[in-house]
């Protein structure tokens, strides 16, 4: 019986896909036409589907299983598109205080690559982060904010841009 059951459990994860999301800063967005353009093209690729598209920003939902990242940014800049940015949500532990969120807010701002600092929240404990992933990287932020008494717990999808 737990054979069994084990090789269902083995059956049934292995085909879970993993879901990821990609928030992407990006110039070209607000010319006419273009975002429809854009959401068509990434929909068509298999495993991708658009969740929002701003005018300075753009929400993906892809399945790395099926996709990378390099190939929708690769598709972006195919049609136009220039990335200027992407984002990085974090939940962080140790955020007591609004001078808490200030003294990390300084910090990250100076970090290489970091573009803008959209919220850090002691209430919430969370960071919401823009940065040039030409320059840095999710694991380097993250490692700055770990440098300091606060700890990321937990990297989190981003949401989509409002």
């Amino acid at each position: 019986m737990r054979f069994l059951l084990s090789i269902i459990l083995t059956c049934l994860c292995g085909s879970l896909s993993a879901k990821e999301r990609l928030v992407l800063l990006a110039g070209g967005l607000s010319k006419e036409g273009i975002s429809t353009q854009v959401q068509s093209l990434i929909n068509k690729v298999d495993g991708a589907k658009v969740l929002q598209i701003t005018p300075k920003s753009i929400a993906i939902e892809f399945d790395s299983a099926k996709v990378t990242e390099a190939a929708l940014k690769k598709t972006l800049t195919a049609s136009g598109l220039t990335i200027t940015g992407q984002k990085a949500l974090f939940k962080i532990k140790g955020l007591v205080c609004s001078s808490c969120s200030n003294v990390l807010t300084s910090l990250l701002a100076k970090e290489k690559g970091v573009i803008y600092v959209n919220s850090i929240s002691h209430l919430n404990g969370k960071a919401d982060i823009s940065f040039d992933p030409k320059e840095t990287t999710q694991t380097k932020i993250e490692a700055a904010v770990n440098t300091t008494r606060y700890q990321v717990v937990k990297t989190l999808p981003p949401k989509s841009p409002s």
